[in-house]
């Protein structure tokens, strides 16, 4: 997929799937499953992730055109979207280092997963480079104790990269991005 082809399936699925479904979606406040389930069949949920792990390779135009594209038609719909290349952005940042985050990307280039970020929290005013979350270590296993306000996609995404002070922090920013996922394979983080 190149860019050209990339907006185009945006513009097909925005004509198609979303504008018939925006409105009845926002009105009765419905996840949007079927988009999401035509990004990954249209190869856009892969977008940006690099063509060595499997995905398109394409950069920050070509996302900023489909994502307006989509927006245009769905601003619901392109939230949850944008989201998702930033958590994907996370995976791929994380895949030397883990197996989890390869599996995720794996299942993201078929289309078959759909990620987010969960960095607002309470407590924190809004500054997600200072969570009030915390980090607890139990051998390899993470507990994360949080209260987030707003998730993008909550019941909905595969994994969220989750912000949280690591353990023994001495200040917010002490902190660290973590996989919650929802995925056979991944390692739970668990949220008391």
């Amino acid at each position: 997929m190149d860019h050209a082809k990339a907006v185009e399936a945006a513009r097909t699925l925005a004509r198609e799937v979303l504008a018939p479904n925006a409105h009845d979606n926002d009105k009765n406040a419905a996840f949007p499953e079927a988009a999401v389930k035509a990004l990954g069949a249209a190869g856009l949920l892969g977008l940006t992730v690099p063509v060595a792990m499997g995905g398109h390779g394409l950069g920050p135009r070509t996302y900023a055109e489909v994502v307006a594209t989509l927006a245009e038609a769905d601003a619901s719909l392109a939230m949850i979207y944008k989201m998702h290349v930033c958590g994907v952005a996370c995976l791929v940042s994380f895949a030397d280092k883990s197996s989890d985050a390869r599996a995720a990307i794996a299942d993201v280039v078929k289309g078959k997963h759909l990620s987010t970020l969960a960095f607002s929290e309470q407590g924190s005013r809004s500054h997600f480079w200072a969570p009030v979350s915390k980090a607890t270590k139990s051998g390899a296993k993470y507990t994360i104790n949080a209260q987030k306000s707003w998730v993008t996609s909550a019941g909905h995404a595969d994994s969220a990269i989750v912000s949280a002070q690591l353990p023994d922090a001495k200040a917010p920013t002490e902190s660290g991005l973590f996989i919650l996922a929802n995925h056979p394979s991944l390692v739970d983080v668990v949220f008391l």
